[in-house]
């Protein structure tokens, strides 16, 4: 080799090193791969610092995206929004003969569950309620931008609200959809049909590109010039791919049920994060849980239906009221970051980084009481009911105290074999656990199949109808034995019937003779019951 190429082939040698160096860089290999991000834009207008823990709590709660908003997130969960957005607002505009316009948008997502409100009941003092004008509460949005090449995109993702902050309701039973409680549950939120809606809308106008990208001005006005071209240059195309691979692997946007009104289906989504959901998903993986109120979470030791996230120092132990501590809901709020993982498609490294965030909601939670029952209640029958309660019930779901609004005071957190539907518990496998013990996420939570149930805290219970885990039970009085459940019954339509402390009514029918949705067991508190006796401990369960 001549000595005059020696020293190109070194600075050869040192160039590709230097380039392989720069490729393991993870903001160089996010470059190359297309990657951009975004924040919640409804974050800006807060000073966070500037406020309380508990006001930066009930902020994050409602507008955070928690590391949602992003590209990868594009490929699982979250939506180009002016895009899907004006798909449905099309869709709904073809059916109905109306102009596709923010309003026509708006009435698409409420025939979902999502709620717009004008105010919010239980809002920290001192700073400004957030407007939900440019999506509903609970989704998030933000603006991801590239310079090379110029890209602007908003994306759209669920927030922790959209299942955790449900209507106010009235004396009558009616929601008052102007008006939210961060924490209750949203009980007519339709993931599934969001989801399918979106789907079968993009199918829709997937060969009429022009009259879609066309009206996305008239649902979006503000809509720049270059999200324009990066909707019809980049997006567009990705979609039309993405539609064709999933018309091919079954024609269903996600490959499991996501859920019905008020329901979801956490671990399925978990398993498709981690790439282990089996080819028969929408049959087999049918583990729905009811969305719960969020009062008293504090008290908790281990977390979901089944306790299979448990806190590494102590799982499954009697906690008090008086064990509360912040630090205590720090570590409630570490192992609840990683719940943006299924719910939010944030990869388990990413949810790290939002674990401040977590510990700033939680501790709101830990000051959030659900709201009253809305018509007033008897307090003999209260007092009766309390005996009741502590002597058939206190054991597994906590004791109260004797105040007028009974408060929970312990909470024995221990897991039972119970009659109801197995299938939740069934589907969280050794497999799952190891995965997720495995993953960034595995020091901060003790994942574990446990085959069993936790006991629900019953705080909030009045307004979390339906009942048991799977939703399967329309109304306490069924739940108790002063009426039969029923087979099928109507839900989503944001009503409650406040005689039988249950829903009312519906488009959407749940069917208990469907796999994991059983409304069998959980009789044996209940059979020795006087029916008066009954009705003593429903007044008792209204109060909580």
């Amino acid at each position: 080799m001549s000595q005059s190429k020696r020293p190109r082939i070194w600075i050869a040698a040192i160039l590709l090193g230097i380039i392989a160096l720069l490729a393991l860089q993870p903001s160089v290999r996010d470059f190359f791969r297309g990657y951009a991000r975004a924040d919640a834009d409804a974050l800006k207008a807060y000073d966070l610092p500037a406020l309380s823990v508990e006001q930066r709590g009930a902020v994050y709660f409602a507008l955070s995206d928690f590391g949602a908003l992003d590209t990868d997130a594009l490929e699982s969960h979250a939506t180009p929004w002016r895009l899907a957005g004006t798909a449905l607002a099309l869709a709904e505009a073809d059916a109905t003969g109306l102009a596709a316009t923010p309003a026509t948008l708006r009435k698409m997502m409420e025939r979902f569950g999502f709620l717009y409100p004008e105010s919010v009941a239980n809002w920290p003092a001192g700073i400004a309620t957030p407007a939900f004008a440019q999506a509903p509460l609970g989704v998030t949005l933000g603006t991801a931008r590239r310079t090379v090449p110029a890209l602007e995109l908003t994306i759209a993702n669920i927030g922790c609200a959209a299942c955790h902050a449900g209507a106010a309701y009235n004396s009558e039973g009616l929601a008052d959809r102007k008006t939210a409680w961060l924490g209750a549950p949203n009980t007519s939120l339709n993931l599934e049909a969001y989801i399918n809606a979106i789907y079968a809308a993009f199918k829709a106008y997937a060969g009429d590109e022009a009259r879609l990208l066309a009206s996305v001005r008239d649902v979006f006005p503000d809509t720049s010039d270059l999200e324009m071209q990066t909707l019809k240059r980049f997006v567009w195309p990705r979609v039309r791919a993405r539609l064709a691979k999933i018309a091919l692997a079954g024609d269903r946007p996600l490959p499991f049920v996501n859920g019905y009104p008020g329901l979801t289906n956490g671990v399925a989504a978990l398993k498709m994060q981690f790439h282990v959901l089996g080819d028969d998903a929408a049959s087999a993986e049918r583990g729905f849980t009811a969305i719960p109120d969020l009062a008293d979470r504090g008290l908790r030791t281990n977390l979901l239906y089944d306790g299979a996230y448990a806190l590494p120092e102590g799982a499954d132990r009697a906690m008090t009221r008086g064990e509360v501590t912040p630090a205590h809901l720090d570590h409630l709020a570490d192992i609840t970051a990683f719940f943006t993982v299924p719910s939010m498609g944030v990869k388990p490294g990413r949810a790290l980084d939002y674990r401040a965030q977590a510990r700033d909601v939680f501790q709101f939670l830990g000051q959030y009481r659900a709201p009253p029952f809305p018509i007033e209640l008897d307090p003999k029958r209260i007092k009766r009911g309390a005996a009741i309660y502590a002597r058939s019930c206190a054991n597994c779901h906590g004791a109260y105290d004797q105040s007028a609004r009974p408060v929970l005071q312990s909470l024995p957190n221990a897991l039972h074999a119970f009659s109801t539907d197995p299938a939740r518990h069934d589907v969280f496998t050794r497999d799952l656990a190891a995965r997720v013990e495995a993953s960034a996420y595995g020091a901060l939570v003790d994942a574990r199949q446990t085959k069993q149930y936790a006991a629900p805290i019953l705080t909030g219970l009045w307004m979390s109808a339906p009942y048991f885990h799977n939703g399967s039970v329309p109304s306490l009085v069924a739940l108790v034995g002063l009426a039969p459940r029923p087979a099928q019954f109507g839900i989503g339509a944001h009503r409650l019937d406040l005689a039988s402390v249950g829903v009312i009514g519906g488009d959407s029918v749940l069917d208990t003779n469907l796999p994991g949705l059983s409304n069998l067991g959980h009789t044996a508190p209940f059979d020795t019951l006087q029916d008066n006796e009954k009705r003593d401990l429903l007044e008792f369960l209204k109060a909580l």
